[in-house]
């Protein structure tokens, strides 16, 4: 098994969501973290144990929209929170390239088991090129959806994730 290292300048999440007046987009980049698998002939060999584990500041993640960046900051409470962390702990192939992972999501003070589907696949330097994406409802996370001046946020959310890994060693 490698282990692979997240390349936080290579790697971001992004949000989607809706209001009543506008789609809503959100970003993070500097994802940090590490990636472990055994790699076989270029690609991720799912019949052997992987995992990974994924981290960001709360304060890196920002809203396109400033009114809403501000209260997505409010509300996310970057100092009793500083950070989210994803960590992921059995992998299964859905075809090739293509993989169903299962986990833990820890966020605003909560835990949560998540499924995602995910993406990867190997360059010729070995590097593992991610790309992920799953929904959640941010009120099972303690969080309500901003409700200001007439704008609705949904609490369905749409999470995005790419990431670049490279080799340890």
């Amino acid at each position: 098994m490698t282990r692979f290292s997240i390349v936080p300048e290579h790697s971001e999440l992004a949000v989607e969501g809706r209001s009543s007046v506008h789609p809503i987009h959100g970003e993070a980049g500097r994802l940090s973290g590490w990636i472990e698998a055994v790699v076989v002939d270029g690609e991720v060999d799912a019949t052997q144990p992987a995992g990974a584990y994924l981290e960001l500041r709360t304060t890196d993640l920002r809203a396109d929209n400033r009114l809403i960046n501000r209260e997505l900051q409010r509300r996310l409470d970057p100092r009793r929170y500083p950070s989210v962390r994803a960590e992921i702990n059995d992998v299964a192939q859905l075809a090739p390239g293509r993989y169903r992972v299962r986990g833990t999501l820890s966020f605003h003070g909560v835990t949560r088991e998540m499924t995602a589907e995910a993406a990867a696949t190997v360059d010729e330097h070995g590097r593992i090129s991610v790309t992920g994406e799953t929904s959640l409802d941010v009120r099972d996370f303690d969080l309500d959806p901003p409700k200001m001046l007439g704008l609705r946020v949904e609490p369905e959310v749409a999470v995005h994730l790419t990431a670049l890994a490279v080799p340890q060693g």
